[in-house]
């Protein structure tokens, strides 16, 4: 990757040219074939399955909705090579995301605790949600280690 731009998240929009709404065939022509796909099944009747690509080489995930006519739903990251909008966000602790997040004016913070495995070595999970951004942001012991976005849903298209 020689271009940073390239490595800018968009917010509602992707990434290194993927973009959300694009079939699996387009991001495949963009980024090649997976290293693994992982085929998750429906948790409730009347949702679709789902497909996570894992790119382990670029450390991203798309995420695409049988619902959705198989359309790219949802982008993750975990390498620090990433930036959201311009800033380095990975390996920040969870006050200097939180700072960050607050000057780039995206929409109100919402913290949530997750559930830890027992069998981790990882002792507080947190992910960091901005609903209006389309935007989580996953924390282990207080640093940031992924971020994952998606498209920003108009509430009133929708209705």
């Amino acid at each position: 990757m020689d271009n940073m731009e390239e490595m800018n998240i968009e917010l509602g929009m992707g990434v290194l040219g993927v973009e959300f709404g694009m079939s699996r065939k387009e991001v495949e022509k963009i980024l090649g074939k997976p290293s693994e796909i992982e085929k998750i099944a429906p948790e409730a009747k009347g949702d679709g399955a789902v497909e996570a690509w894992h790119y382990d080489e670029l450390e991203l995930s798309a995420t695409f909705d049988e619902l959705e006519d198989w359309q790219l739903i949802a982008l993750s990251v975990s390498s620090p090579d990433f930036m959201l909008e311009g800033i380095d966000v990975i390996g920040l602790s969870q006050q200097e995301v939180i700072q960050q997040i607050e000057l780039l004016d995206i929409g109100e913070i919402e913290i949530e605790e997750m559930p830890v495995d027992d069998d981790d070595e990882i002792t507080e999970h947190l992910v960091a949600t901005v609903e209006d951004a389309g935007l989580n942001i996953w924390f282990e012991d207080g640093i940031a280690t992924e971020i994952q976005w998606g498209p920003i849903w108009d509430e009133d298209e929708e209705e």
